[in-house]
């Protein structure tokens, strides 16, 4: 038994004393596992010192290392909290929290405005068309509109609009790329429709929409579209067939089902009858088509 207990004896090992003045700086800089090895002591020994210091632990679960804030004092409140933590390299909350703790401001990196350049266009525009101006919140422009007694501008983006310009085009083109070619808000454009009552229109109605208008080719030849073949067709308007198809196709007009007289031109009032490429009319002769020949031209 006792040499059992004499073996226990000589092979625990001795309690190592630390002069902690030398290592005291280091605690929390460096995890305790670093630096007990660079000691050469237990992990306890110093996870108990530091705590006995109160130091927070640079922990190895991915704490960093503390701040030393004397190099970051001097910025704060000079620049942006979020600023600042970038190029400490920490948390925004760690640099509000030593801000706090100092009694120091936030740094205000909001414009500053010389109204004096800009106090006679607040009557004339809106708060926020005067904002993109000059390059700050619209709520600026609104606090120093109040504080100078200035009515808000009645100036409304919608009444410069020519709607009577643009209301052709409203379902025939889609609402973004309109709000684009007139210059306003998609929701101006929403606003009009409903204000107008107009909707999305069909493909037939699309396609009327944009031949409505003087001069507009299409409004001579749409009557003869399925009357004739497309071919026939483009040849008296001197374009290509597909355009011709296209169009048929676009207004849901069936082809021409019967065949056709080489050589031969169509009536011009729309009956789908065949003339003689010789005769010097364009109409068949029938009431119906003298009258839409008249009206045609």
């Amino acid at each position: 038994m006792n040499s059992v207990k004499e073996i226990k004896t000589t092979a625990r090992k001795a309690r190592m004393t630390i002069d902690w003045s030398e290592w005291d700086d280091q605690l929390g800089k460096l995890t305790d596992k670093e630096l007990a090895e660079k000691i050469g002591s237990s992990l306890a020994a110093v996870s108990m010192r530091r705590r006995k210091l109160n130091i927070s632990a640079s922990g190895e679960r991915g704490a960093k290392a503390r701040i030393d804030w004397s190099d970051w004092d001097s910025e704060l409140g000079q620049v942006e909290d979020k600023v600042l933590a970038k190029k400490v390299g920490c948390s925004l909350a760690s640099v509000v929290l030593r801000r706090k703790k100092l009694g120091i401001a936030a740094c205000n990196q909001r414009k500053s405005v010389d109204w004096e350049l800009w106090d006679e266009m607040i009557p004339t525009m809106t708060d926020s068309e005067l904002s993109k101006k000059i390059g700050c919140a619209p709520g600026s422009v609104r606090v120093r509109r109040e504080k100078l007694g200035i009515a808000k501008s009645d100036v409304d983006l919608r009444k410069k609009v020519d709607w009577g310009k643009w209301e052709s085009k409203i379902g025939l083109v889609d609402d973004k790329d309109l709000a684009l070619m007139i210059g306003c808000t998609v929701g101006a454009v929403l606003a009009h429709k409903k204000k107008k009552g107009l909707g999305v229109l069909t493909e037939k109605e699309k396609v009327k929409r944009s031949s409505s208008g003087t001069g507009d080719v299409w409004a001579k030849w749409d009557h003869i579209l399925g009357r004739c073949p497309d071919d026939v067709l483009a040849i008296e308007m001197g374009i290509s067939r597909s355009k011709v198809g296209v169009r048929r196709m676009r207004l849901m007009i069936a082809n021409y089902p019967l065949d056709w007289t080489v050589g031969a031109k169509p009536c011009f009032g729309g009956c789908g009858k065949a003339l003689s490429n010789d005769s010097e009319k364009n109409a068949c002769g029938s009431e119906v088509c003298l009258a839409k020949l008249k009206q045609i031209s």
